[in-house]
Formats: structure tokens, C-alpha cells, sequence
């Protein structure tokens, strides 16, 4: 059970960072779980979060670490 609730949370985390404005490709998943390791972001935290939090908190995330998702693709 836990790999699917990861699977979602990775899926939930690769959605918000597409409809970011100027992320036009979808990543891997093995990238945005690389990337939600590194900023300590747990798939619990991620299923438990409403659509807004979310989206802000990735937002900022993304905005601080753009260059390395961007070459990570």
C-alpha cells in the first residue's frame, strides 16, 4: 500500500509542477521523486495537503530550484 500512496504523491507533486507557468515538459517520475527527496517532501505530507497548499509549496520549491529540475530533464 505504501507504493501507491507514493505513486500518488509523485503523480499529485508532477501535476502541480506542470500547470506552473514556463514547465512545459513532464518530468519523470523518477526525477520529481528525486527532487521531493531532496526538499525532504514526504508522500504523506503530499496526500494529506489540500490542491492550494500544495501548489504554493511546490510553487516556491520550484522557483527556488529550477535550474536544477530543468537540467535534471
Amino acid at each position: 500500500m505504501h507504493c501507491y500512496e507514493y505513486l500518488a504523491a509523485i503523480t499529485a507533486v508532477a501535476n502541480t509542477i506542470e500547470s506552473i507557468p514556463g514547465v512545459a515538459h513532464k518530468l519523470p517520475h523518477s526525477v520529481i521523486a528525486d527532487w521531493m527527496a531532496e526538499n525532504d517532501i514526504e508522500a504523506e505530507d503530499v496526500l494529506f495537503a489540500s490542491r492550494e497548499q500544495l501548489a504554493s509549496i511546490i510553487e516556491l520549491l520550484v522557483r527556488d530550484n529550477q535550474p536544477r529540475i530543468l537540467r535534471a530533464a
